[in-house]
């Protein structure tokens, strides 16, 4: 069959296009946005009041990703936001700026009413006069108001998105919320842009807002790698190794791109605690971290052309952990690895009584009556409780994975890790249990009157001890276990631990090891999250 000269044609391009042309992949399709939207929930959430320091804010609205200023207010005494639950009467009017609202405000106040500005959304404004504490009250002043001016006047039922920014001495204008809430630029001595609540300051801008609460939230409305300048040194120390730093970065890029969106129904992408990452404002930033960020700016961590779930913690312990083991789905990239350059595994001490065990078993809807023992059932290949079991008289309840870590909960904090073993001290006595991996590896020696040990089948054996020493035999060599008498810890169970966090990806301080034995942030990250590259 001959082919046409179209036909010819047609199939140069294509060869052409399909080779010279790059490929789309959903590393393209990833965005990374230019502004995030961060909820200050760990003190400005739900309150009666938040306080501004500044002496000069600018107000506006944003616009198709725009910021456009309406006005700008100053005070020597600075400012506050607060709810409003009362009523006002309205002039049936709107107006196109502040100024026009100030200057109509200021004709009704000549003749004795409580009159200001009332902000709906860009270039739309109203005049209000109140606060009234009823209806009736409302009513009495809109028919006084009505034969006086001759206007018309409505009454404005209280409203679950009505804010008031005021000064120490007056109300400065009402903001509505029904169709959109302003943002607020703070102006201050030392920094321009820097808006200042007294105990916190931050970049950007604050946006004001009820969100279906009776009290008030701030959100700050930042730029991302502005947002990164101070989540860095909140979750890492500031003064460890910049190529540390920089893994630390990249991986808080990742979290912030990937949940972006994650408190989307309370009106913010992100949270500023630990739900989502640790973020404190401007004054939490350091000129490491900061240069930390900027390095990095754009990078995010992949696996072959999809964004990772980049997570990260504290301390391992001496081994991470595997993403199933932790939470339900298992991920190529989050396999546990040992920690050889964590210097630092943050032992830690945890005592409870069987009353307090009997208590928190209650608290979370089970009773299994007196608590009698304590026992782990199962470790992972990474040295982490698997399964614990409670018994009491009753019944038994079986803890597994992150439950055993979040369970045992004391003032409110969760127990560090779940690398760790049970001292019983309930007679005098003392017992626990050392591991010892698959691979005849002795991970740890422990002097105690008892040991558990798990082979390969991943089960465990316990082993009663009658003389002062055995001898386990493993793929490093014979190596001898010593028994010699405990010392008492007081609590019916003592957990003593080592690491912090639940051990999944980024070990920051084996990051930090790594970067002070001269690896890049790059090979750090490529060796906690498997088969990833940084793009």
């Amino acid at each position: 069959m001959k082919m046409t000269k179209n036909l010819k044609l047609l199939i140069c391009i294509l060869f052409f296009t399909y080779v010279f042309i790059p490929k789309l992949s959903v590393t393209g399709a990833v965005h990374i946005p230019s502004w995030i939207r961060i909820g200050l929930e760990y003190k400005y959430k739900n309150t009666n009041k938040i306080d501004i320091k500044n002496n000069e804010i600018v107000m506006g609205y944003e616009l198709k990703g725009d910021f456009i200023p309406e006005v700008v207010f100053q005070s020597n005494t600075g400012f506050c936001v607060i709810p409003s639950n009362a009523y006002f009467i309205a002039m049936n009017q709107f107006l196109n700026t502040y100024d026009e609202a100030k200057s109509l405000a200021q004709d009704f106040q000549r003749l004795g009413f409580n009159a200001f500005p009332a902000g709906f959304s860009s270039s739309k404004w109203m005049v209000y006069i109140g606060e009234f504490q009823s209806y009736e009250e409302a009513q009495i002043i809109s028919l006084s108001a009505n034969d006086i001016t001759g206007e018309r006047f409505m009454i404005k039922e209280p409203s679950n998105t009505r804010i008031i920014l005021r000064n120490q001495n007056e109300m400065i204008t009402v903001i509505e919320g029904e169709e959109a809430y302003p943002q607020f630029e703070g102006i201050s001595a030392f920094s321009d842009g820097i808006i200042d609540f007294g105990d916190r300051q931050y970049r950007g801008r604050i946006e004001f807002g009820r969100y279906g609460g009776a009290g008030i939230t701030a959100v700050n409305v930042i730029l991302l790698d502005e947002y990164l300048y101070s989540v860095v040194p909140s979750e890492m120390y500031a003064s460890w190794n910049i190529e540390a730093l920089k893994a630390q970065s990249v991986v808080a890029r990742n979290y912030a791109v990937l949940f972006m969106g994650k408190h989307k129904n309370s009106g913010y992408d992100l949270c500023d605690g630990e739900h989502c990452q640790t973020y404190k404002g401007y004054g939490a930033e350091n000129i490491n971290s900061n240069e930390s960020v900027k390095a990095t700016q754009g990078e995010l961590l992949y696996y072959d052309d999809e964004i990772i779930e980049a997570f990260y913690f504290a301390s391992s312990g001496g081994y991470t952990e595997s993403s199933e083991n932790v939470w339900v789905t298992p991920l190529p990239y989050l396999k546990a690895v040992p920690d050889i350059y964590e210097e630092n595994h943050q032992d830690w001490t945890r005592s409870f009584t069987k009353e307090q065990i009997e208590t928190l078993l209650i608290n979370s809807g089970k009773d299994i009556g007196e608590v009698l023992d304590l026992q782990i059932e199962s470790y992972t290949p990474g040295g982490r409780v698997m399964e614990l079991k409670i018994i009491g008289n009753k019944g038994t309840e079986i803890l597994t994975k992150e439950t055993v870590r979040t369970f045992f909960k004391s003032n409110g904090v969760s127990l560090p890790s779940r690398m760790f073993e049970i001292i019983k001290n309930g007679n005098g006595s003392s017992s626990s249990s050392i591991v010892v991996m698959g691979d005849g590896n002795i991970t740890k020696n422990m002097n105690h009157s008892q040991i558990s040990v798990i082979g390969e089948d991943k089960k465990i054996k316990t082993i009663d001890l009658e003389e002062d020493s055995i001898y386990v035999q493993g793929s490093n060599g014979v190596n001898e276990i010593s028994c010699i008498p405990s010392t008492p810890v007081s609590g019916d169970f003592v957990f003593k631990g080592k690491g912090s966090g639940h051990g999944v990806g980024l070990s920051q301080w084996g990051a930090k090891g790594m970067a002070d034995q001269g690896y890049n942030y790059k090979q750090i990250l490529s060796y906690y999250f498997t088969g990833t590259t940084v793009r």
